[in-house]
């Protein structure tokens, strides 16, 4: 299994995204990214409570099930909800995750950090992100005008309010020449799922340059991005 992982201030004064690829165990593969929330306080250490609190607890209840992901991201939520009361400070982000164990991919997400699932260079499943637009694009036909209105304003995060929290659950499974993409907002709103496809497949390095350049000149946002694939 191959991985490579890119995050990027983008135009903002700092990365308020955190990424984390590690192991659970010697078959278990965990790849995380949480999204720091504009207009909050310290969003990148809100971020990292987030990250920290569900490997923690995934390290030690390592049964991957839907209620058991559901019980990381509560802990997670204590985490903000008591780092808040310490501080005084509003603290939240948006988070999502993927499990791989052998050929199965166990994906989670709340708010906008996108899962995006290729095989054969086509798009099998894309997640759908937990914000005002989804939620009003059902009600109207005009999406391109609520997009510009509403794109940035999620309707789920991790900010200490359970309620607010809840997860999104899918499982997929992988086949050889599958890719798998974990990625922040600052990412999927300036580029579309194909283009990321085939920028991915033309190198590692070649994608970097590319998205960096992106990134500086389009970005209001900061940016990142994990790639799997061979599995």
């Amino acid at each position: 299994m191959k991985a490579f992982a890119i995050s990027h201030k983008g135009r903002r004064k700092i990365n308020e995204d955190v990424i984390l690829i590690t192991n659970i165990d010697s078959e278990t593969h965990l790849y995380l990214i949480a999204d720091g929330m504009g207009g909050y306080e310290n969003g990148e250490v809100a971020a990292k409570i987030i990250i920290e609190s569900i490997h923690t607890f995934l390290s030690y209840n390592n049964i991957i099930t839907e209620e058991n992901l559901q019980k990381a991201v509560n802990k997670a939520n204590l985490a903000i909800r008591q780092e808040q009361n310490r501080t005084g400070s509003k603290l939240g982000a948006t988070t999502g995750g993927i499990i791989i164990s052998k050929n199965i991919a166990t994906c989670f997400w709340v708010g906008d950090v996108k899962i995006l699932h290729f095989s054969e260079g086509k798009l099998l499943f894309e997640s759908r992100s937990h914000n005002l637009v989804q939620e009003l694009s059902q009600m109207s036909s005009n999406l391109e005008n609520i997009s510009s209105r509403y794109a940035h304003i999620v309707t789920r995060s991790i900010q200490g309010e359970t309620e607010k929290s809840k997860i999104s659950y899918k499982q997929l499974e992988l086949g050889n020449n599958d890719t798998i993409i974990l990625c922040s907002d600052g990412v999927h709103n300036i580029m579309d799922t194909q283009t990321l496809l085939f920028m991915i497949k033309n190198g590692r390095s070649i994608f970097t340059e590319e998205l960096d350049s992106r990134l500086l000149k389009e970005a209001t946002d900061n940016a990142s991005l994990i790639a799997i694939s061979e599995f």
